[in-house]
């Protein structure tokens, strides 16, 4: 009963739920029970249910460590991490896999081998998805993914294949990764269309052609992988593709669409938000508890162990915060989406003026500042990449500590925000108004606006825009050819 329950994990997991409820409710053999609830985790998982799958994994990690089941114990935590991923406590998965570990020191089980050999590989692609390293990441997660085969452990293998698909496209070529999802989805054809692992392939295959500007079979792919997830009720993987969907419809000139889209991603972000937030707290509450009921065994250790304690919760706390400012700089995106392709200006905080507390400035110094400032914005002075604070000071003939404190208060933001800005600002107005910009490298682009490297100008411009510079340029392509388009039409019609 169990082994069909996991085969049909994937396409049916409200049915595997209700046979792990049952195998949890009637069974007697503790195995079974932390299998059972494995896989009610898995299922919950499968849905988008943080909360309840956070709940299921915590009755099997209590189960485990009760028993003093080693095996079950390195299971249950290797199990998790995906999940833990997804909400963002990497560094609570990776504690509780150490203390895991450190009890299997004096075994020398193959199986428990297998599980920490594939932790171990799932730990490191956390880590380089930190720094940025992609095919980093994509390599540890393969090799998770053939310890995970060696065991076999099908929940983790189907987790795990997930997570390479979603992986792939950013380390490597466009068109390899177009090949390997296609690939997939024919090895899948024998299976039950509506698979999580195909929804997740038919996600990236969206994104593949969508960067290739084929944007009708972007919205064909969009759109199967959108109904599976609504047949899975997953609302995590239908936020993410309704904002594929978006910017797609966009590409294709069709406004009500988009804005329809946008609209139902970000009601579904916001359910999904609070999915997380439920998350994070039952786990929090879960330390916290579990903390207290064993206050009294852990007296001649508490001291040292406190330490530990604490930096996990304030990495709870702070992960609670980075979730939530996530949602709303994603609403701030979309705002700055459309003041650069729509003409809408973003709404702003009103920005209240305060003369400063540490610095008395002179008021004619500062008009005289402010009046500097207005001409450097309408030169090109801000693209010459030595451009610094104390550069900027000697040229308006003041210092750096006046010249801050007007920039703060004149201008809202900190020196190197301002000059980013004017950069960024700079290359969209060449961009928007002179289509031999529109057919130049990225790494000519951030040159020409004063930037010292491809990626920093790629993070900036997508920090202010919203969204990345290739991108950009491919939408304004698209928007510049319909517009002749209609031009032509028009002037047919005359």
């Amino acid at each position: 009963m169990l082994l069909e329950a996991q085969n049909a994990l994937y396409y049916q997991p409200k049915e595997s739920l209700k046979i792990a409820e049952h195998l949890i409710e009637n069974s007697d053999n503790t195995r079974l029970r932390i299998d059972a609830y494995m896989l009610a985790a898995a299922s919950h998982y499968t849905m988008g249910n943080f909360n309840n799958a956070i709940k299921a994994y915590l009755e099997a990690k209590k189960l485990a460590e009760a028993s003093e089941d080693i095996e079950m114990r390195i299971k249950v935590s290797t199990s998790s991490f995906h999940l833990m991923n997804q909400l963002g406590m990497n560094v609570v998965a990776e504690q509780y896999y150490l203390r895991t570990k450190a009890v299997t020191a004096n075994t020398n089980s193959i199986l428990i081998s297998k599980y920490l050999n594939g932790a171990a590989a799932l730990i490191n692609a956390s880590k380089k998805t930190e720094t940025g390293d992609d095919s980093e990441v994509l390599k540890s997660l393969q090799q998770a993914n053939t310890s995970f085969k060696k065991i076999p452990d099908l929940k983790l293998i189907n987790e795990t294949s997930a997570s390479i698909i979603e992986a792939y496209l950013a380390a490597k070529p466009i068109d390899s990764a177009e090949v390997f999802f296609k690939t997939i989805l024919q090895n899948s054809m024998g299976e039950d269309p509506n698979n999580f692992i195909r929804m997740v392939t038919l996600n990236q295959l969206g994104k593949v052609y969508f960067l290739k500007k084929e944007y009708q079979q972007s919205l064909t792919s969009y759109q199967t992988a959108l109904e599976i997830s609504k047949q899975l009720s997953n609302k995590v993987y239908q936020s993410e593709i309704m904002e594929g969907l978006a910017t797609t419809f966009l590409a294709l000139n069709k406004a009500s669409l988009f804005y329809t889209n946008r609209a139902e991603s970000g009601q579904v972000a916001n359910e999904v938000e609070t999915e997380e937030e439920k998350a994070i707290n039952t786990i929090y509450n879960y330390i916290n508890d579990n903390f207290n009921a064993r206050g009294e065994e852990v007296k001649e250790v508490f001291k040292r162990n406190v330490i530990i304690l604490c930096s996990i919760l304030f990495l709870i706390l702070l992960t609670y915060f980075v979730l939530k400012y996530r949602y709303q700089y994603r609403a701030k995106q979309y705002e700055r989406f459309l003041s650069y392709f729509e003409n809408i200006k973003p709404k702003e905080k009103p920005f209240k003026k305060e003369v400063s507390k540490s610095l008395n400035i002179p008021k004619e110094t500062e008009a005289a500042l402010v009046q500097k400032l207005i001409q450097f914005e309408n030169s090109k002075h801000f693209t010459k990449q030595d451009m610094s604070l104390a550069a900027l000071a000697s040229h308006f003939d003041t210092n750096t500590k006046y010249l801050s404190e007007i920039i703060n208060s004149h201008k809202n933001k900190n020196f190197n925000s301002y000059i980013n800005e004017l950069r960024i600002n700079y290359i969209i107005d060449k961009l928007k108004n002179n289509s031999t910009y529109l057919n130049y490298k990225i790494s000519y682009l951030a040159e020409e606006s004063g930037f010292s490297s491809h990626s920093s100008f790629a993070t900036v411009f997508k920090a202010v825009t919203g969204i990345s510079p290739t991108v950009f340029i491919d939408l304004l392509k698209t928007k510049k050819t319909a517009a002749k388009a209609y031009a032509k039409q028009y002037e047919a019609t005359e």
